[in-house]
């Protein structure tokens, strides 16, 4: 098709590529919250495997009483399984579930425990699954839900002090309008809330109901309050689902997030309970009640571990076999405590069959459990193979869709282009993963649109300068003013890079332009002249300059993403364990990259180490700082994110590690949110008392940028492994660490002398 454009056409399609850059650089997802997934989503890809899945799921939304149930999901190394993923995430308009996808695993800490806190760092924090916020759409399902029971049970006097009148109210009464209206009003409030039920989700939508009805977010909060008072009995469980209701009624109708984000992590443990219960007895007990309550809503609960490599190798030493071994055990054991939930297990097959015939037979029995799906009979694990011929043309399709809509001529060219249909079958037929076959994709490209293949960066950014000193030298020929601007590049100088040097390179060069070798009369990379400087970053782009990120876009990219979840106003403090181990996964990183801070250098580190009765605040990472000469000192790094009730339970918590025989600690680091800085009354006086024992310890301040990058550390280790090569170890990123996180470091070292 493309030799009956005539020459003029398929030039202008050739520039229109070559500006738009290779869309197939990004070639993989590094989580399901990838904008590569959603850029180049193909809903047809894996239908089948996402129908099966989703298939299960709606079992746990429409029936009670279902048992958890294990699915693994199987594939190659860049098979796809984060982008069905993705897909099951954020598509399928009119059902929601709240899929957990933990970053880390804490093997140290009780499973149960650790699925909790990933659930309530989920349901507190600011990542968006669909079109909503989990805390949002939870919350405005219960109270609609909530409410409608409510008004339901009240009598007549109720629902008149809910629409009191004006000053005429005695009148009002004594012809019986004022209790006519206060019924009419409430019985629209409900059909309105039951209506809302059936719509499709709209964030505020019940907030602006209860305002139209003339009902305020506080009058509806007090109504909530009464009625769970009045229905909810005095066992643990009722105490649990009151504070729930209370908690939700404040976040999403009075925007106040910081009770319910208070409760979920120490409100639970301090209920007047008169037969104190233990720290699992407790974790367990809450988890079920927020499991009742998301069936009563018909929302299941998905928990997705995907790239099972990066969550059981991430320490990459000899203790993985035991790693496996607690993960494994550790979903058996809550499938046995807690009904309702999906566990889905994206592991690649050499992975999972090298990890299950070691562990405990009963364990592999349960995992291996077969599943009867309508529609699809019994399945025991899902595996992913190549996609057909007509759905990698789909994905290439995509791919390239944007490009083609740019230009108006591209109607008369094939979808693909420009590749042929023998190509793109070509390479479905042979290649063995969705990944490579992009990346085959991606070479083909440079090949045919650039007449080369770029696939190193140093390579492109030294054709590039090439390129860039020959177009300038001819616009200095032609038009000195112009040479003076920016260039403008012809699709003919673009597409023949190896053609030969121009003649006039060195008068560039004298012009200060570019930096010649006069050896090779090549532009010198590391020295390219300021016009060339300016420009490199844009023309990288005609080469497809979407290549891997480097290390440092790499985190900075996961730090913004942790930003993100972090930002909302109770999302820190739902965070708390997993910032926690995102804290230890730190320490750890800078220990294996020889980090100095100062004098300082890390010895030894424990990533979690967990103490006491509190759920949450009873952890702390160990970090052994060492100095020329001189013993380690052993350095309690913890988190101090308690508010109201609960900051003094947290420092009570994290100071009674000193008191742990044999001792552990030499001195206590507590990282405190900026914006709540002081010590006051009791917790002022319990601290004063920590000094006068001659126990070492201190507060540092952080932002929300801090937590943002501790968050993002297990991230950033996994994307770290995912991006290497077979058989490539990992770059020392000693530098990088240092560049980001030079305040941060000096916060959780010892002190450094002039520091």
């Amino acid at each position: 098709m493309f030799t009956s454009l005539n020459q003029s056409a398929a030039e202008k399609m050739l520039q229109t590529l070559r500006v738009a850059g290779n869309p197939f650089r990004n070639h993989f997802a590094r989580n399901p919250d990838d904008e590569t997934c959603a850029k180049y989503h193909v809903p047809e890809l894996y239908a089948r495997e996402r129908n099966i899945l989703l298939g299960i799921v709606d079992r746990h939304r429409y029936a009670t009483g279902q048992p958890s149930e294990v699915v693994p999901i199987l594939g190659n190394k860049g098979a796809g399984k984060t982008h069905l993923l993705h897909s099951i995430k954020h598509g399928r308009e009119g059902t929601w579930q709240l899929l957990v996808t933990p970053g880390t695993f804490h093997r140290d800490t009780d499973f149960l425990e650790y699925l909790f806190f990933q659930l309530i760092e989920t349901l507190l924090g600011g990542a968006r699954q669909g079109n909503a916020r989990p805390l949002d759409f939870v919350g405005e399902n219960l109270i609609r839900l909530k409410l409608i029971a409510a008004l339901g049970k009240m009598g007549q006097k109720e629902r008149q002090s809910l629409f009191p009148g004006g000053p005429f109210l005695g009148w009002l009464k004594m012809f019986g309008y004022s209790t006519s209206q206060s019924r009419e009003r409430t019985e629209w409030l409900l059909e309105q809330l039951t209506r809302l039920g059936n719509l499709p989700y709209n964030q505020g939508a019940l907030r602006k109901l209860c305002e139209q009805s003339g009902l305020g977010a506080d009058a509806v909060v007090r109504i909530l309050e009464n009625h769970s008072e009045r229905t909810e009995g005095k066992s643990p469980s009722a105490l649990m689902r009151r504070a729930l209701v209370c908690g939700f009624a404040k976040a999403v109708l009075q925007g106040n997030e910081n009770d319910l984000a208070e409760f979920l992590t120490n409100g639970f443990a301090e209920l007047n309970i008169q037969i104190r219960p233990g720290r699992q007895d407790l974790v367990l007990a809450l988890l079920k009640v927020l499991m009742e309550m998301f069936r009563t809503l018909c929302i299941p609960v998905v928990v997705a571990f995907d790239q099972l490599e990066d969550l059981l190798l991430a320490r990459r030493n000899d203790e993985t076999h035991r790693t496996a071994e607690a993960f494994f055990a550790g979903i058996v054991h809550a499938m046995h405590q807690v009904e309702g939930l999906t566990f889905l297990i994206f592991a690649e097959r050499g992975l999972w069959n090298r990890f299950l015939p070691s562990i405990d037979g009963y364990i592999q029995d349960r995992l291996n459990q077969p599943l009867h799906v309508p529609g699809h009979g019994t399945i025991h694990a899902l595996r992913l193979e190549a996609p057909p011929v007509e759905l990698v043309q789909r994905m290439v399709e995509a791919r390239l869709r944007a490009i083609h809509a740019s230009l108006i001529d591209a109607r008369e060219l094939s979808p693909i282009y420009p590749y042929t249909m023998e190509q793109v079958g070509r390479i479905a037929r042979t290649e063995p993963t969705l990944r490579d076959m992009i990346q085959q994709f991606r070479r083909l490209f440079d090949l045919t649109v650039f007449g080369t293949e770029c696939s190193d960066i140093n390579e492109t950014i030294h054709k590039v300068e090439t390129l860039l000193s020959r177009t300038l030298a001819e616009e200095s020929r032609h038009s000195p003013e112009e040479a003076e601007g920016e260039p403008d590049l012809k699709g003919e100088e673009v597409s023949n890079l190896e053609g030969s040097e121009s003649e006039t390179t060195g008068d560039i060069a004298e012009e200060g332009n570019l930096a010649v070798d006069p050896a090779t009369g090549y532009s010198d990379p590391a020295s390219p002249g300021p016009l060339v400087q300016s420009q490199l970053g844009s023309y990288l782009g005609l080469m497809g300059g979407e290549t891997l990120p480097s290390h440092a876009d790499l985190w900075d990219q996961e730090v913004r993403a942790a930003r993100r979840r972090l930002e909302p106003e109770g999302a820190v403090t739902g965070a708390t364990r997993e910032l926690q181990a995102g804290l230890g996964h730190f320490l750890r990183l800078a220990m294996d990259h020889g980090v100095k801070v100062g004098p300082w250098r890390l010895q030894h580190v424990v990533d979690e180490w967990n103490f006491g009765e509190h759920p949450t605040y009873g952890v702390l990472s160990i970090a052994h700082w060492t100095c020329r000469g001189g013993n380690p000192w052993r350095v309690g790094i913890g988190l101090f994110l308690g508010r109201g009730q609960g900051k003094l339970k947290d420092l009570t918590t994290k100071l009674s590690a000193f008191d742990i025989e044999p001792s552990v600690l030499d001195h206590l680091i507590l990282l405190r949110p900026e914006d709540d800085p002081t010590l006051a009354g009791k917790s002022k006086q319990l601290w004063q008392d920590m000094e006068q024992k001659g126990r070492h310890g201190r507060l540092e301040l952080v932002g929300l940028e801090e937590f943002s990058a501790l968050f993002a550390t297990p991230r950033f280790v996994s994307g770290l492994y995912e991006s290497l090569p077979s058989g490539q170890i990992v770059q020392n990123q000693a530098d990088l660490i240092q560049d980001r996180c030079e305040s941060l470091l000096k916060q959780l070292c010892m002190p450094v002398q002039g520091g």
